[in-house]
Order: structure tokens, then sequence, then C-alpha cells
């Protein structure tokens, strides 16, 4: 949970995502914020979001980050199906990948 004395890292909001998202198989936070803990780019795989719209996916995930979304001030999210991420992963830079 988000405390307004604590920064989110890219660390902790990763360890948020992987335990409030059912069947994570890809989870790449990275920190785009200058190390404020401000501004992240997320990368979330998961079967959970097959049959389900873009703008309900981002639902999902604004839901369980509810709270911590009090202290980011930008989030960009990547919410794609393992089909949609083996043909889109070939796309994202390696340095992401490797965040």
């Amino acid at each position: 949970m988000a405390d307004s004395k604590k920064t989110i890292t890219k660390e902790s909001l990763s360890k948020i995502l992987a335990e409030r998202i059912k069947g994570l198989t890809q989870c790449i936070v990275v920190d785009i914020s200058g190390g404020c803990g401000s501004a992240f780019d997320i990368y979330l795989v998961t079967k959970e979001f097959e049959g389900v719209s873009l703008l309900e996916r981002h639902r999902m995930v604004q839901g369980v980050l509810k709270e911590e979304l009090e202290e980011i001030h930008a989030l960009t999210m990547k919410t794609w199906t393992p089909e949609q991420w083996e043909k889109k992963k070939s796309k994202i830079p390696k340095e992401v990948l490797e965040a």
C-alpha cells in the first residue's frame, strides 16, 4: 500500500503488480522519472487479458494500483496477452527487456 512518505520504486511497483494481478507471466517496470518515483512505463502480460478490451485492461491495472496512483504522476501501460507478447516483444528496446 502506498504511504505518502514513501517513494514508489520500480522494484516496489513490480512486486505490487505481481502480487495483485493474477497469472502475470511478464512484469517489466521501467522508471522514467529520473529516480523520483513519479513516472513509470509498465509492460504486463497475462492470460487474464484475453477477451478484455484495452480500456478494461487499463482499468484493471488502475484498480489494483488505486492507492499507489496517488503517488505516481505518470504511468504508461502495455497490457498484453501471451500471444500479443510473442508478436510484440521483438520491438521492445533491449534495455527495457533487461530492466
